[in-house]
């Protein structure tokens, strides 16, 4: 019997290691999920939007609150503690797109580039507390 000891105490240490694995990919998938406050600079000033993004293992959903109204987030997707997605803005006559990229910084704020007709500009967000 206490020939399999260290067999049975290995297992059980491989298991237990796995478990916590599998906790912490949870918790790293869920990490981009919340309500966030963004900025960057135009040449206009400071811009300011709101996202509630929701996390699902690759995949991103939600909305980003804009001048005219909340518009959904197309095309989001996760890989890591990176992910992008794409919105649609109408103005007048003409519709745009605007491509958010972006990484989740290891003090838990939000940090990339958003791509639109007029070029490419930096953004920074932050976690609204609820």
């Amino acid at each position: 019997m206490f020939k399999r000891l260290p067999l049975v105490l290995c297992t059980f240490a491989a298991v237990i290691a796995s478990l916590a694995q599998a906790q912490d990919t949870l918790a790293d998938q869920a990490a981009i999920t919340g309500t966030w406050e963004t900025s960057w600079d135009t040449p206009r000033g400071s811009m300011t939007m709101t996202m509630e993004l929701r996390q699902d293992g690759d995949a991103l959903t939600g909305r980003v609150q804009a001048r005219g109204g909340w518009q959904e987030i197309e095309d989001g997707k996760v890989d890591g503690s990176s992910f992008s997605f794409v919105i649609e803005l109408s103005r007048q006559d003409r519709t745009f797109s605007m491509e958010y990229r972006g990484v989740l910084q290891d003090d838990g704020t939000l940090k990339g580039t958003i791509t639109t007709p007029r070029g490419e500009r930096p953004w920074t967000g932050n976690r609204v507390e609820s």
